[in-house]
């Protein structure tokens, strides 16, 4: 993911734990012009570990996610966690107008309140935007947003372990709830439609591989004369070839039809069929 802000930035350790709005997170988003960017070492962790079954364990100090959290110093951490909390949070104003998304991210650019239970002017904002689904996707954001402020400061006076558990709880909260809106990509029915036709190709590629290699070892020394004679030398070799490796695709009998398709249109066979040149001729003087 590719996100233009620095480094959160830490405040030097107090004696005052209620100052944690002294501590700030510097950071710039270019909302307009974000891609996600290859997967960091905690979201693939992620991929192969839900947080939300693992937060209810007896031990959080021996899941992969704690373990990962707390042999990195908070900051990188951190950054991290706001890595994924934003990439979500673009996944979800995707697909609002332009105006919208200008108003959400006035939204979850502000200071999380002390007290985050109070929801209500925050609700008032979001029915202007959202339904309830995605209102409600949008509260798992800002909280785990949230935890990672908390996390920063507390972690200053009460060590690594308590900041590493508030980022897990972010990431629980980033986790629970409805996950349809977060999927890498979104693919359309077309682009459905045309990778079921390249897994058809695949396939069938083993007996094009043989088709192919069956065109180019009995061709003519001066090339076939015509696409018929070629497709009628190599379907003897092409059949024996599906029968002796028991290939499925495409079915045994239908490969007379196939291959002589495949000779005249597709361009991975037709491209090895060689026609003869016909004799050029000098024109008298």
């Amino acid at each position: 993911m590719h996100i233009h802000r620095k480094k959160i930035n830490c405040a030097q350790p107090t004696s005052t734990p209620n100052m944690i709005n002294h501590i700030t997170i510097k950071y710039f988003l270019d909302f307009d012009s974000w891609t996600a960017s290859p997967k960091s070492q905690l979201e693939l962790i992620l991929d192969e570990v839900h947080p939300t079954e693992e937060f209810t364990l007896p031990s959080l100090k021996d899941t992969p996610i704690y373990r990962y959290l707390i042999s990195i110093d908070i900051e990188n951490a951190a950054n991290e966690v706001l890595d994924i909390v934003v990439k979500r949070y673009m996944m979800l104003r995707r697909k609002i107008p332009d105006k919208n998304k200008i108003k959400l991210d006035k939204i979850f650019e502000e200071r999380p309140e002390p007290h985050p239970n109070n929801k209500t002017e925050l609700n008032n904002k979001l029915k202007l935007i959202f339904g309830k689904e995605k209102s409600a996707a949008f509260h798992h954001i800002k909280n785990a947003y949230s935890s990672i402020i908390h996390a920063t400061a507390l972690h200053l006076t009460f060590g690594a372990d308590l900041g590493v558990r508030i980022l897990y709880r972010g990431l629980y909260e980033l986790y629970t709830g409805d996950q349809r809106f977060f999927k890498e990509k979104i693919k359309t029915r077309s682009e459905i439609a045309k990778e079921g036709g390249l897994a058809r190709k695949d396939r069938y590629l083993q007996t094009k591989q043989e088709a192919c290699k069956q065109l180019d070892e009995l061709r003519p020394p001066k090339g076939w004369a015509k696409e018929l004679d070629a497709y009628k030398a190599i379907l003897p070799k092409v059949k024996k070839h599906m029968q002796d490796n028991d290939t499925r695709y495409p079915a045994q009998n239908t490969i007379e039809k196939t291959l002589r398709r495949w000779i005249k249109n597709d361009p991975i066979v037709s491209a090895a069929v060689r026609i003869a040149q016909p004799p050029t001729h000098n024109s008298p003087d």
